[in-house]
C-alpha cells in the first residue's frame, strides 16, 4: 500500500483527499440536522412543475412558503411542459426520480443536494488532479494542496453549498462551470486527450449555456474553446468529435435564445426599461424620447414588473403593444452604447451588489428546526463574509482588475507557443469573459431587478479567477526557484 502511494502521482493523491474532505464538509454543513437549504423567493414553482415535484403543504401561509423558511420535504406531482426553459429542470427531474425510489411519499431535498455534491466533488477532484506539474514531486504536491485548499475555502463556503438544497438554477450553473473549466484544463494537460474528456467538456459547457437565458451567450465562447481543442490531436476522428462539439454548443445556445417564451421576454424587457434605464434617471423624459417611449409611461419609471398598484398595469395590452412589442433588448444595448455615462452608473450599481454570493433575505432552515423566521447559517462563511466586507464597491476597480488579468493571460499566451498551455490560458480567459457577460447581460436583460442574485455567475467566475491568480503566482515563483 505504501509503495503504491509512493509511486502514485502526488496530484491524484491530493485530489482524492480533497474529494473526501469536500464530501465531509458538505455533509456537516447542510445535510445533518438541522438541514440547511434556501427558502423559496417565488422561483421554485417554474422548476417544480417541469420536474414532477410540488409543494408538499400548499395550504401553508405565504410567510411559511416563501422567504422565511427553507423546506426539507416536497411532494410529487405531474410533469408540466412549457414555460420555463432550462436544462436545470432535467437534473432536478433526475433527482426527483431517485427521490421517488427512496421515498414515494415525499421528496427529501437532500437527494438533490447529494446529486449536486457528487458533481461538485467530481469537478474539484478533476481540477486538483490536473494541477500544473512542477519539476520536483514535492513542489507539485504543494501546488496541488494549495489549489485544493483554495477550492475548498472558496467554493465550500456555505454561501455556495446552501444553494445545493434548493430549486434555484444557481447551483446547476456553479457545478457546470466548475466542470467545464476542469475538463478543459484536463484536456490541455493530458498527453493524449480522450473523447470522454471532450464529451464531458461539451456536456458541461452546454449545461452552462442552457442553464438560463442570460447564460446562452456563453455557449459561443465555449464553442471557440471546442474549436481550439480540435488541434490537440492530429487524427481525423478527434477533429470530427471537436467540430461536432462546436456545432452542438452553437445550436444549443441559439435554440436557448430562440425558444425563450414571449411572456418571459416581455417581463425582462419591462425590467430593462422601467427598472433599468429609467430607474434613477436624471432625465426621464429625455431617456424615454431616446428610446421612443410615449410620455404617458413616465409614471412607470422605477417600477418593476411584479410591483402591485402601478399607475398603469404591467400587463396592460396597450403598454405591451406600444412599448414591449416594439422595443427589444437590442434597443437597450444600443441606448447604453450611446450613453456610456448611464451605463457606468449601472455598472457601479452592479459593483455594489457584485460580491453577494448568497441572498441574505432568504432563510436557511426548515420551520421544524425552531429557528426564528429568516435565520441564516454563518457556519464556514469566511470567504463570503470577507468578500462583502473588503472587496471594492465601484466599477472602475473591477475594470482595472479585469484588464490586468487579461493582460497577464495575454502575456503568458504570447510567451508560450505550446498549444496545450495556450488552451489552458484560453480557458481562463473564457472564464473571465464569462464573468464580464454575467455582469453586463443582467443589466441589459433585466435592469436592476434582484441584481445580487443575478450576479451569482459573476461571483463564480471571479472566484475562479482569484484562485488561478494564487496558484499561478505559486507556480511562477516555484519555476523561478527551479523547483
Amino acid at each position: 500500500m505504501f509503495s503504491l502511494l509512493k509511486n502514485a502521482d502526488s496530484r491524484s493523491v491530493v485530489a482524492w483527499v480533497t474529494g473526501v474532505v469536500a464530501s465531509i464538509l458538505i455533509l456537516c454543513l447542510i445535510m445533518v440536522s438541522p438541514v440547511v437549504g434556501l427558502a423559496d423567493s417565488g422561483d421554485f414553482g417554474r422548476v417544480l412543475g417541469g420536474s414532477g415535484l410540488a409543494v408538499l403543504h400548499p395550504q401553508e401561509t405565504y410567510e411559511q412558503l416563501y422567504f422565511n423558511y427553507a423546506h426539507q420535504y416536497f411532494g410529487y406531482g405531474g410533469f408540466m411542459l412549457g414555460g420555463y426553459v432550462s436544462s436545470h429542470v432535467l437534473l432536478v427531474a433526475l433527482a426527483g426520480g431517485i427521490g421517488r425510489i427512496l421515498n414515494g411519499d415525499a421528496f427529501d431535498i437532500r437527494v438533490l443536494g447529494v446529486v449536486y455534491s457528487v458533481l461538485f466533488v467530481w469537478a474539484l477532484v478533476l481540477l486538483v488532479s490536473h494541477a500544473p506539474r512542477l519539476r520536483s514531486r514535492l513542489g507539485t504536491m504543494f501546488l496541488a494542496i494549495l489549489l485544493a485548499a483554495c477550492l475548498l475555502f472558496v467554493f465550500g463556503d456555505i454561501g455556495y453549498v446552501a444553494y445545493f438544497q434548493s430549486f434555484f438554477g444557481e447551483p446547476f450553473a456553479l457545478v457546470a462551470t466548475l466542470m467545464t473549466a476542469a475538463s478543459a484544463i484536463a484536456l490541455a494537460s493530458t498527453a493524449k486527450p480522450t473523447g470522454k474528456l471532450l464529451l464531458l467538456f461539451i456536456i458541461a459547457a452546454l449545461a452552462v449555456a442552457t442553464s438560463k437565458i442570460q447564460n446562452a451567450p456563453l455557449g459561443f465562447a465555449f464553442a471557440i474553446l471546442a474549436w481550439r481543442m480540435s488541434g490537440l490531436r492530429t487524427d481525423m476522428k478527434w477533429k470530427r468529435q471537436a467540430w461536432m462539439g462546436v456545432a452542438v454548443l452553437l445550436v444549443g445556445s441559439i435554440l436557448m435564445i430562440a425558444v425563450a417564451p414571449d411572456r418571459l421576454k416581455h417581463t425582462n424587457l419591462y425590467q430593462s426599461i422601467f427598472f433599468g434605464v429609467l430607474k434613477n434617471s436624471p432625465n426621464v423624459a429625455q431617456d424615454m424620447k431616446d428610446l421612443g417611449i410615449p410620455e404617458k409611461y413616465a409614471v412607470l419609471a422605477g417600477t418593476n414588473y411584479f410591483q402591485k398598484d402601478t399607475a398603469i398595469p404591467q400587463k396592460d395590452p396597450v403598454l405591451r403593444r406600444e412599448v414591449l412589442e416594439r422595443l427589444s433588448h437590442k434597443d437597450i444595448a444600443i441606448y447604453y452604447l450611446k450613453h456610456p455615462s448611464r451605463f457606468m452608473q449601472k455598472l457601479d450599481r452592479a459593483a455594489e451588489n457584485s460580491m453577494f454570493i448568497r441572498p441574505y433575505y432568504l432563510g436557511n432552515y426548515d420551520e421544524s428546526a425552531g429557528k426564528p423566521p429568516g435565520t441564516i447559517s454563518y457556519a464556514y462563511s469566511g470567504w463570503s463574509q470577507w468578500k462583502l466586507s473588503h472587496m471594492p464597491k465601484n466599477a472602475v476597480a473591477y475594470m482595472i482588475l479585469f484588464l490586468a488579468y487579461f493582460a497577464g493571460l495575454g502575456f503568458l499566451w504570447w510567451r508560450n507557443p505550446s498549444r496545450k498551455l495556450r488552451l489552458a490560458v484560453e480557458t481562463l480567459a473564457v472564464i473571465a469573459l464569462a464573468a464580464v457577460f454575467a455582469c453586463i447581460v443582467p443589466l441589459i436583460g433585466d435592469g436592476e431587478a434582484d441584481l445580487g442574485k443575478h450576479l451569482f455567475m459573476f461571483n463564480v467566475c471571479f472566484d475562479m479567477m482569484g484562485i488561478s491568480i494564487v496558484t499561478g503566482a505559486f507556480y511562477g515563483i516555484a519555476k523561478l526557484l527551479g523547483r
